[in-house]
């Protein structure tokens, strides 16, 4: 018996399909999907960098601003410089009257100009004060932005730290001032009431004379009391004070004899005043004018000490 032919296929194989909806062997990443990793890290790369550098270039310009402001601040400053060294200048030139002037009420005058001027000083540099106040203020605005610029800043706040102590030296110098115009008033005044007193001794107007040495003590008084407000008072002059209460109280007492008929008392009186007049006249107005004008200067100096580390 002939045997079947062979088939043209192949023997089948037997098994079982692959069940529906089981993946095979995992396929490996396309090239695609790596270079869209690749630009998506890149993209990210650079706004990351754009990030950085918008930072760095808003944080810049925000200490730019506030530097130039600061920088305003004490340009406004030291435009009042001269101003303030002028003042100085007046101030020292009406102070020195002290050793020359004889003229008790053209003193109390040049008195008042030192109070007036001595407060326009205290006061004048109010709005530059702010100013610096406030940019000072705004250089630590923000500091998370301008940390970069942190060395700048703080050298600019270090600017304007010392033309705060500038205005501070002026400030201190127009309080003494004021104090010393307060106090030369009432000297100078004390001096009126003397001039007075020998006008109407020489006279012999004795009830003129009795005003004039009543009003004389109470001004020598507040002299006295104001003289305790001044700091640097030359000794000299606070002595002088004491001198002239001493010739007030004997000529009282002299005036007193007079009028009671003593003559035991009023011959007393009498030598006290000799003595007293030859104290006054001792008196040399020029040693304590030197001292005041050497203890002021030392305010001028600081402020342009000051002035010069603000603007450097």
């Amino acid at each position: 018996m002939a045997s079947a032919p062979a088939s043209e296929y192949g023997a089948p194989a037997f098994g079982y399909p692959t069940p529906y909806g089981h993946a095979g062997a995992p396929a490996q990443p396309s090239a695609s999907r790596n270079l869209r990793t690749m630009i998506a890290a890149g993209i990210l790369i650079v706004v990351l960098l754009l990030g950085i550098m918008g930072y760095v270039f808003a944080g810049y310009l925000v200490a730019a601003s506030r530097i130039s402001a600061a920088a305003g601040a004490i340009n406004t400053l030291d435009s009042r410089r001269s101003y303030v060294n002028t003042t100085f200048d007046l101030l020292d030139q009406q102070a020195a009257t002290l050793g020359t002037q004889t003229d008790g009420s053209v003193g109390k005058a040049t008195a008042g100009s030192i109070v007036t001027e001595s407060e326009g000083l205290r006061s004048g540099l109010a709005g530059a004060d702010q100013g610096l106040v406030a940019a000072r203020t705004h250089l630590n605005d923000q500091q998370w932005l301008t940390s970069l610029s942190q060395g700048r800043l703080t050298a600019e706040a270090a600017r304007i730290d010392h033309g705060r102590k500038a205005i501070a030296t002026v400030r201190a110098a127009g309080a003494e001032y004021v104090f010393l115009g307060h106090f030369l008033q009432d000297y100078y005044q004390a001096l009126v009431d003397l001039d007075a007193l020998i006008t109407d001794a020489t006279a012999n107007d004795v009830s003129g004379s009795a005003g004039a040495v009543g009003s004389l003590k109470d001004d020598l008084t507040k002299a006295l009391q104001s003289s305790a407000n001044v700091a640097g008072l030359p000794i000299e002059l606070h002595d002088r004070l004491l001198n002239l209460q001493t010739f007030a109280n004997d000529f009282g007492n002299l005036l007193n004899a007079y009028l009671n008929r003593d003559q035991a008392a009023y011959d007393a009186a009498d030598k006290a005043l000799t003595a007293d007049t030859a104290k006054l006249k001792a008196y040399d107005p020029a040693a304590p004018a030197a001292k005041i004008k050497s203890y002021y200067q030392h305010y001028r100096a600081d402020f342009n000490q000051e002035m010069d580390k603000a603007t450097a």
